[in-house]
């Protein structure tokens, strides 16, 4: 007779965080281009948050970065830097118009939808945006193309009323899945042409991929990033949709012992606009009690 070994021990709990979690580059460019700002200027603005962060934010704020609803709460002078957004070219000329120094840290693939939309707007096409129409990403589309038709699901693209030569772009951090169901939508409409130009960003894509793919062999995930931000929420989404415990986090404090109960193989995923010291913040408190600290 053989007898069982319950000498074993189980495998040592485990974190593992997806690849390209954190700051994305425009993110990135929008957060330096900030912060050299503070550094030259005595006071800078930006309508609504630079990023979807609100750590991050309170944190630009100790340092003099004012977040303003309207140009009328903007002193004179100082400078007014575009979020990674972009901004409705109108709003633009009446900051200049008010002497602020404009600071432009929109994506250059945020502009790069914006230049299509409109030379796309001047060839003759009906422009219409695959996204939320209340983001401001989307808002400042329709700034430079007021035309432009925005759809947020397929249901919306079927009640389209519209006839001619139509061509679809995309929010950046729109859906892949849903912008192909929308294209193949609209190319099974009696429209006179269809284009349909893939505007939605890489790194966003590839960010959800990684996410997913962690989710599959992980027992819990936890997804930090604000509350507000469309690829963090994206992200959430995607871990769920994998079957596994997923948590939506901003910060650490968040993180409580019952998520972890039973679940040794944490993966960690984080929106684009989550900087590193946050995602390390949380990696410590999920080690902490992990360890058994409180």
């Amino acid at each position: 007779m053989t007898a069982s070994n319950n000498n074993s021990t189980p495998n040592p709990p485990t974190i593992e965080v997806a690849a390209g979690s954190g700051v994305c580059f425009g993110v990135r460019r929008a957060l330096e281009l900030a912060e050299e700002a503070l550094r030259a200027d005595r006071q800078v603005y930006c309508l609504g948050p630079l990023i979807h962060n609100p750590q991050e934010m309170a944190r630009l704020a100790e340092k003099g970065f004012r977040v303003i609803g309207s140009l009328d709460e903007a002193g004179t002078g100082g400078a007014l830097l575009i979020r990674s957004h972009g901004l409705q070219p109108a709003v633009v000329a009446e900051a200049c118009q008010r002497g602020l120094k404009i600071i432009d840290a929109t994506c250059p693939l945020v502009r790069r939808a914006q230049t299509l939309a409109v030379e796309l707007h001047q060839a003759g096409y009906q422009v219409i945006v695959a996204g939320d129409a209340a983001h401001p990403e989307v808002c400042a589309l329709r700034g430079h193309v007021p035309a432009a038709v925005v759809v947020g699901n397929i249901e919306e693209v079927r009640r389209l009323t519209l006839s001619g030569r139509m061509a679809l772009v995309a929010q950046t951090t729109f859906s892949p899945e849903k912008f192909r169901e929308m294209a193949a939508e609209l190319v099974r409409r009696d429209f006179q042409e269809i284009r349909a130009v893939n505007t939605l960003c890489t790194d966003t894509v590839d960010r959800q991929e990684a996410a997913a793919l962690l989710a599959g062999r992980v027992d819990v995930m936890f997804v930090i990033g604000g509350r507000n931000s469309a690829n963090t929420n994206r992200l959430t989404q995607r871990c769920a949709e994998r079957g596994v415990p997923t948590y939506h986090v901003e910060h650490a404090g968040e993180v409580l012992p019952e998520h972890l109960r039973s679940r040794r193989r944490v993966g960690v995923a984080a929106g684009a606009s989550t900087p590193q010291w946050i995602i390390e913040d949380v990696c410590r408190r999920i080690k902490d009690l992990q360890a058994g600290k409180p």
